[in-house]
């Protein structure tokens, strides 16, 4: 049995730094993926589409039967139907726009989104003015009234 011996100094005792206050580290959450395998060969987005967070931007295809007579109410509505949005109530400023026949050329459009169905249908005269909150359509008169269009001969050389 061997004993070493040493000379040894003893400890100096200094204060020892405040323990630093814990602080609750939240656990980093796991990424939602951007993509997912859905199939052997098919990836998916977890991402919402476009038109899914924007539902005015969703393309869509209008066909109303000329037979219907339809009005431009009429047609505004069924072009809203499912889209979660509806027209405003008839007031005398629109009941002028909502009152009139639907011009022939309207009666099939698409595919187009429903924002643009929506002012195609207004015509140039009308502004739109979309609540988001209530997720209503409504019509405003743009004044001033713009200028009628010129002829496509009047600018051809």
């Amino acid at each position: 049995m061997l004993t070493l011996l040493g000379c040894s100094t003893p400890p100096v005792h200094t204060p020892a730094p405040p323990a630093p206050a814990r602080t609750a580290v939240a656990k980093p959450k796991s990424p939602v993926p951007a993509w997912v395998r859905q199939d052997r060969y098919t990836l998916a987005s977890t991402r919402p589409a476009l038109e899914q967070r924007q539902p005015l931007y969703q393309l869509i295809n209008v066909q109303i039967a000329p037979a219907l007579h339809a009005t431009v109410g009429e047609a505004l509505r069924h072009v809203l139907q499912h889209s979660g949005y509806s027209l405003c109530p008839d007031s005398p400023a629109v009941a002028r726009l909502f009152g009139r026949p639907l011009p022939a050329v309207h009666h099939d459009l698409g595919p187009i989104s429903l924002l643009d169905a929506l002012t195609v249908i207004g015509g140039p005269a009308w502004r739109l003015d979309i609540d988001p909150v209530d997720q209503t359509v409504c019509y405003v008169l743009r004044l001033p009234t713009p200028e009628p269009p010129f002829s496509t001969l009047e600018t051809a050389p």
